[in-house]
Parts: structure tokens; C-alpha cells; sequence
């Protein structure tokens, strides 16, 4: 078996200073590896269907942050794959690829790329794009698209002269579409003006840039300019419009901005709404790499103070559902607004939480009326971290999540672990024991943040074996 010395001794065995670094840093390690051991042998008492529903993220969080081997990750990702987990397909596939490039394919339809994200990543960095975009040249025209449409997203990141070496093999395999993707999400501002000047069939160039023009918004550069030229009004709209995207690209985990204003068409509000997001961003306030709810928090108070009507802003919000590995009760689909709900009433409870009030507040006046009922239970178990002994409550079905998350917000990481370990039935321990993996892993590494996440990837894990890593 051939292996990388970069992935080698680069991402897999940590040298004793950068254990010491993480551990000064990521002072939760041991409950993220607390949660993700739990979860990997708990699955398996779930019947299958329910199993394949957990691993995946817990598989990449233990391989990161447990510094195994490459033969001990491959071992564990294969087996997830193998019992058809969600995402451990591509789990499987970014470390094959990260060792063997291109050959993990074998023989293999290239379509098989579909989706997985994180393989693609791989043979990307690995070196063979070029073998890659030819095999994404052989397939019909129809079946290009989808796949090349991945490899955007996927080195979103990466810098300005990987992404030029990669557009100039697109040109050469006649993959226009992805030339031009891969020349809008550069830095330099002078790359697409050259690509326009250069590119053979100016015929196309109205439709890519058109299809495209959002793109530089991932490294936060004006839209490309629209041919032919608009009015001024549609220029300033255009603006407007790109602000969003900008916020969006910005955002850690996940955006509903850019929803909001698809439905609404209200993009003067949302545009104030996103100019203050970013400002938020810019004071260190909001950072990327950490948990949307800052973010959500600052772009639903704005919003419904920039919006005609605010409830307008909420009854748009409870039509929008989200998938989330966070667990909210679900009484039907989670939308956006039953997510802020949660996030209003943990940030008005956090004095109380952290011992700085003596006093529970009074109910916050922007939650919704649905979570108004809750919200005394919120306040009564608050209380309960501070008096009553908390392991009855692990085996309350709707409790459980509710302290969960209150002692996740209070900081106190072994408290948590000690509850959520307790917690019963196995589908909920292992539901919360990997929402808060991932939340814990935001807060130390970022392993699982990408940048532009929350406008390309809507919650879909990418998982990073990088050889600089």
C-alpha cells in the first residue's frame, strides 16, 4: 500500500508540541472523542436502516482529533461504507483518494463522483485534475454538469493559482461551464477580464457570466459584469443581490438569507440585513469558523427591524424547513424559525447560565408563539442545573435535548458528557452525542467548516484529508 508522507506524518501522527497545542486550545478534545467513541459503538445497537443514520461525522471527528493511522482510518471509514452510513461513502472515498489520486476510481463510471464532495477534493489536491476533467470530458454533455459543478465548491478555498492550472485544463477538455467557475471564484480581479478577452466563442460569454456572476462572492469580490451592460437600476439591484451573497459566503454552518430574499423578493431589507451580518464578521463578533448562531441570531433581529412587517419576516421563516444534525423536538419539519427560537431563548438565558444573574429573565418578546409554551421549561430546567442532580432527566425524551443544550451554553463541557452518555433511548444519546460533536469540533479545530459552507454546501459534510494537513 503507497502512502503519502505529507498525510503520513502530516494529518495522521500530531509530534508532542502540537499535541500540547491542541490540548492548550481545544480544551474540549476529550469530550468530542467522548462523543464520537459513543456514537461508533452505539450504532450498532439500532436497527439497520436507523444505523446508517449516524457515523459518519463521529468516523472523521475520532480519525482528526484521535490521530489515527492511515490504516486505522481507512479500516474504520471502509467498514461505515460498507454498512451504508450516510456519508461514509465519501468518508471512504477522500482518504482512498487522498492516498491514491484518480486510481481510486479503477474502472468505474466517473459519474460515481456524483455527490461526494470530499473524493473529489481529494483528487483534486492530489495532483490529478487533469486525468479527472478528461474523464468528466468523455461522458455525454448532459452528464457533465452535475459532476463539474462539485469541483467549485470543492476547492472553494483553495488558491488562485491552483484554480487558474485547473480552468486552463477545463479550456483544453472544452469544459466551459467549469473554466469559467473556476476563473470567477479567483482573487485576482483581473482573471476573468482576461478570460473574457481570451475565450474562443464569444457567444457563450453572456450565459456564463450570467450563470457564474454570483462566484466571486466566495472570496467576498464584486458579481462579474452582466453582458450586456443593465440599467442603472438593475446594476444597483444587482449590488444589493451580490451583498446577500457575500454575507451568505460568509456565514459559519448555514445561511437563510439568501431563501428569504428567493421568497420575498425583498432584497432592499435583506441587502441592510447582510451589510450588517458582515459587519459583525469584520468585528470578530461573528466568526466564521464558530457556530451560526451568532450569526442568526444578528441577521433575524435585523431583519425584522429592516423588514414592513415583522411578521412577515416570521411567518416566511416557519415556511422555510432545514435539515440540521442539530435536535430540535420535531413535531413535523424544523423549519428556520423553530431553529432561531432556540437560539433567542439560549442567548437570554445565558447571564443566568453563567452565574452572572441570580434571576431567570423574563420571556424574550421576539420568540414564536409555538415556543412560547416552551419556554417556561427552559426556565425551569435552567434552574435545574443549578440544584437538581440531572440523570433522571437524560431519560425524558423531551427534557434530554433541552438540558443538553443548556449545559452546552453554560460551558460545562463534563457535566455535559456525563448527561448526554446518560442519555436514553440509544437514538437520542447518539442524535445529541453527534450534534454536539460537531458544535464542540467548531469551537476547537474546525475540522468540518469549509469556507463558503453555508452557501455551497447547506449542512453536507465535507471532509478534508489535505497533504499540507
Amino acid at each position: 500500500m503507497r502512502f503519502l508522507p505529507a498525510l503520513a506524518f502530516g494529518f495522521l501522527v500530531f509530534s508532542p508540541a502540537a499535541h500540547a497545542e491542541e490540548a492548550a486550545t481545544c480544551p474540549a478534545k476529550p469530550v468530542i472523542l467522548a462523543f464520537s467513541d459513543t456514537v461508533l459503538a452505539d450504532r450498532e445497537k439500532l436497527p439497520r436502516l436507523k444505523a446508517r443514520g449516524f457515523g459518519a461525522e463521529a468516523a472523521y471527528l475520532k480519525i482528526r482529533y484521535g490521530s489515527l493511522s492511515m490504516d486505522e482510518a481507512t479500516a474504520l471509514a471502509h467498514g461505515l461504507r460498507d454498512a451504508g452510513v450516510r456519508e461514509a461513502i465519501d468518508l471512504a472515498g477522500a482518504l482512498d483518494a487522498a492516498r491514491d489520486g484518480f486510481d481510486v476510481l479503477g474502472d468505474a463510471d466517473p459519474v460515481q463522483l456524483n455527490g461526494l464532495i470530499s473524493t473529489v477534493r481529494a483528487i483534486l489536491l492530489h495532483g490529478d485534475g487533469d486525468r479527472l476533467l478528461a474523464a468528466i470530458a468523455s461522458l455525454p454533455p448532459e452528464r457533465q454538469v452535475s459532476l463539474s459543478g462539485r469541483i467549485v465548491p470543492a476547492i472553494a478555498d483553495r488558491p488562485d493559482e491552483e484554480k487558474a492550472k485547473l480552468a486552463a485544463s477545463a479550456g483544453r477538455h472544452k469544459l466551459f461551464f467549469l473554466q469559467a467557475g473556476l476563473v470567477a471564484s479567483q482573487r485576482d480581479p483581473n482573471a476573468w477580464p482576461v478570460f473574457v478577452a481570451g475565450f474562443p466563442d464569444t457567444t457563450r460569454l453572456a450565459d456564463l457570466t450570467q450563470l457564474w456572476s454570483w462566484a466571486p462572492a466566495l472570496v467576498g469580490s464584486p458579481a462579474l459584469p452582466r453582458l450586456p451592460v443593465p440599467d442603472a437600476a438593475a446594476q444597483a439591484t444587482q449590488k444589493s443581490l451580490h451583498t446577500v451573497w457575500i454575507a451568505a459566503a460568509k456565514e459559519p454552518e448555514r445561511d437563510f438569507l439568501m431563501t428569504y430574499v428567493n421568497q420575498t423578493g425583498d432584497i432592499a431589507s435583506t441587502a441592510k440585513v447582510a451589510e450588517v451580518v458582515l459587519a459583525e464578521i469584520t468585528a470578530g463578533r461573528v466568526r466564521p469558523e464558530g457556530l451560526l448562531d451568532p450569526a442568526w441570531l444578528v441577521a433575524y433581529r435585523a431583519l425584522r427591524a429592516a423588514g414592513p412587517d415583522p411578521a412577515v419576516v416570521d411567518s416566511t421563516l416557519e415556511s422555510i424547513p432545514i435539515n440540521t444534525r442539530r435536535v430540535v423536538p420535531r413535531t413535523g419539519n424544523v423549519s428556520v424559525r423553530d431553529l432561531i427560537d432556540r437560539v433567542v431563548a439560549i442567548d437570554t438565558l445565558a447571564p443566568y447560565l453563567a452565574g452572572k444573574s441570580d434571576v431567570p429573565p423574563d420571556m424574550p418578546t421576539d420568540i414564536s408563539r409555538k415556543f412560547q409554551a416552551e419556554w417556561p421549561l427552559w426556565v425551569e430546567l435552567s434552574k435545574s442545573l443549578k440544584s437538581v442532580p440531572l440523570t433522571p432527566l437524560a431519560k425524558d425524551p423531551v427534557k434530554a435535548p433541552i438540558v443538553a443544550e443548556l449545559l452546552f451554553a453554560a460551558g460545562d463541557h463534563a457535566r455535559l458528557a456525563d448527561f448526554v452518555l446518560a442519555v436514553e433511548p440509544v437514538e437520542t444519546r447518539l442524535a445529541l452525542a453527534t450534534d454536539l460533536a460537531i458544535r464542540l469540533d467548531r469551537g476547537c479545530r474546525s475540522y468540518l467548516r469549509h469556507p463558503a459552507e453555508a452557501l455551497l454546501l447547506a449542512g453536507q459534510p465535507l471532509f478534508k484529508f489535505d497533504p499540507a494537513q
